[in-house]
């Protein structure tokens, strides 16, 4: 298949010219004048063309041949770009993307876990670092251990930590590479890497030489989506582990939004992308108030679909993890970090979470 599906939601006086004012202005040019270059054959196969329009719905086919995939960061600009700034378009929302392009499968994903972990039979339990920056190597090393001791089969760096001053990432992954093998644990540890292009690379590189594609060390990372989509294929070509975090996804996808893109859209993406695992958002807990736990249910399915681990947090507890599985069974996994610091100890708490899923 040569072309690739958007489907938007538009509004404003008339449905019709936003409809093609998208689709030529996203492929070749001006939608209102055309110059005699823009009129040549090899230019007018590139247009875009309208599929049709339902209401406010409007689906609009692109030609694959504008982007290489994966550049899913120029797929962004194609399919949510010129048309924002223009009179008569007073709301647009990308509601979904059909586009069929070679997937990348995760390195680890749902069933790679789960079977290094022994999870088959429950759902897979991170764990979140915390507090979110300020720790001395000891720290962070002495929650890391009571986290693994206590039975996490993910643990999540904040996304607020990175690469920085007081705690660099080679100085991490040294002190926890060495930890994972003292304590022969098996689970995905996601360094958080949010950078810059070139220093996210470095970043990648610094993970790649401790860890590589070991036997028994695996070593992951934790990109947040500031960093670009194109971050996730990055990772998953240098073939380390990739948690998606989505913290602050709602500047994209918040429907209140005059422009935006729904939540799946850029869950699908993630996972096409060859993600391993994905914060989708959660059920129950702090929900925000806009987001419905129908997108979070579609961008679970996907997840699944694509063998991504979907995770949820947001006021996760043993509680709240079981109501969550007699709803949608066993495949996803219980994030938690705030409440496992409520005890005297984080072990104490780690163990408790592990028991509730292991029953």
């Amino acid at each position: 298949m040569n072309r690739y599906h958007v489907t938007y939601e538009v509004d404003g006086p008339d449905i019709p010219k936003i409809a093609h004012e998208i689709a030529i202005g996203q492929s070749i040019g001006n939608p209102n004048i055309r110059s005699e270059i823009e009129n040549s054959d090899n230019i007018k196969e590139m247009a875009a063309e309208i599929v049709s329009i339902d209401g406010n719905e409007v689906v609009i086919s692109f030609p694959n041949k504008a982007f290489n995939w994966p550049n899913i960061n120029q797929l962004m600009c194609i399919i949510m770009g010129g048309h924002t700034d223009i009179m008569g378009v007073d709301r647009c929302r990308v509601l979904d993307i059909s586009i069929e392009v070679p997937v990348k499968k995760p390195v680890l994903g749902m069933s790679g876990l789960k079977k290094r972990t022994g999870a088959e039979e429950r759902p897979l339990f991170g764990a979140i670092v915390k507090p979110k920056s300020g720790l001395t190597k000891d720290q962070l090393t002495e929650i890391v251990k009571q986290m693994m001791d206590g039975g996490a089969d993910f643990i999540k760096e904040d996304e607020i930590m990175a690469d920085n001053s007081y705690l660099p990432l080679h100085e991490r992954v040294e002190a926890i590479e060495t930890l994972k093998t003292t304590c022969d644990w098996k689970g995905f540890y996601a360094y958080c890497i949010n950078a810059d292009p070139l220093d996210l690379i470095a970043n990648l590189k610094i993970i790649d030489y401790h860890t590589g594609l070991k036997e028994n060390v695996m070593g992951g990372v934790h990109i947040n989506f500031w960093s670009g989509l194109g971050a996730y294929t990055s990772a998953r070509d240098m073939n380390i582990p990739c948690h998606y975090q989505r913290s602050g996804i709602r500047i994209l996808t918040d429907p209140s939004n005059k422009y935006s893109i729904a939540w799946p859209v850029l869950a699908k993406l993630g996972c096409m992308a060859g993600v391993d695992s994905m914060h989708v958002g959660m059920l129950g807990g702090y929900y925000p108030e806009g987001e419905s736990e129908e997108e979070t249910l579609t961008a679970i399915d996907i997840c699944k679909q694509h063998n991504t681990i979907p995770s949820l947090s947001c006021g996760m507890n043993p509680v709240l993890a079981q109501e969550i599985r007699e709803r949608i069974g066993n495949d996803f996994m219980a994030s938690i970090g705030g409440w496992l610091h409520t005890g005297e100890t984080i072990y104490e708490k780690v163990y408790e979470m592990r028991k509730s899923l292991d029953s």
